[in-house]
């Protein structure tokens, strides 16, 4: 029996098709994206490593099976911190991917607002290592400080840079290089994970995400152009990966606009 496909109507590709129904909080100089109050850590550090993660290893490694293409590359002992770039199309295995490749340290992710309300973690989300973008000029300070901060702690902050999740689409939606301006600034290595969707011989969908990297700036260019280049580099790569995809679970279709 051939699968219903499910589909998706847009009229821009940076429309949202998911979660338009998501209220976004303000993340305003009131929000503390680093906490140093030792209750407060100690029960993340509890959250993280004993509730989160084994139910991000089952989920990723045992249910969903998926697949890992030169892991070894981010794996690799690092002597500073660096960003990942990857595409944004499935719900849970965004959220978990990230901490199961590099299980000895969290990886902090940059997240719209609407991340911190869309279940089943809601509010715990933070806690995951989300870094939602302030929605005001007076929070961006902090949300700066704390890239630089976990970054000095040599951990990965990963970022879509498609922004909105699209399920299971297969192609590489266009992103802008605004994103790509940290890891400039901050001279630190770059990498990218593609996830694509396979087709088994038993005609089921399977997942197997790519990594490439590391990418560096080039220091003889200005911050602007390096993070034009690193922006290109990584979108032409990861188009490159996407050609591996030979499963369409679901159906995008554009329509015209009014």
């Amino acid at each position: 029996m051939k699968m219903k496909q499910k589909v998706y109507y847009y009229k821009s590709l940076e429309d949202e098709v998911c979660y338009d129904n998501i209220s976004e909080p303000v993340i305003d100089e009131k929000y503390k994206y680093v906490s140093h109050n030792w209750f407060y850590n100690f029960i993340t550090f509890i959250y993280y490593h004993f509730i989160i993660f084994p139910i991000a290893f089952i989920y990723s490694r045992i249910i969903k099976r998926i697949k890992f293409v030169n892991i070894k590359k981010v794996r690799a002992k690092k002597t500073t911190g660096y960003f990942i770039y990857a595409n944004h199309t499935n719900n849970l295995s965004d959220a978990f991917t990230p901490q199961v490749m590099i299980p000895t340290k969290k990886t902090y992710v940059i997240v719209n607002p609407k991340n911190l309300n869309v279940p089943p973690f809601k509010k715990s989300t933070k806690m995951l290592g989300a870094l939602p973008l302030p929605t005001g000029l007076k929070a961006t300070k902090n949300f700066m400080d704390a890239i630089n901060f976990r970054i000095k702690q040599k951990h990965g902050i990963l970022i879509y840079p498609e922004a909105k999740i699209w399920p299971y689409y297969t192609g590489i939606r266009p992103f802008k290089s605004t994103s790509f301006k940290y890891p400039c600034q901050l001279n630190v290595p770059v990498y990218c994970y593609t996830t694509t969707y396979q087709k088994t011989k038993h005609g089921k969908c399977k997942i197997v995400i790519y990594v490439d990297g590391p990418f560096f700036a080039d220091e003889n260019l200005s911050v602007k152009e390096n993070q034009e280049i690193m922006c290109q580099k990584v979108y032409d790569t990861m188009c490159e990966r996407t050609q591996n995809s030979t499963f369409q679970k679901n159906l995008y279709i554009k329509q015209e606009k009014e």
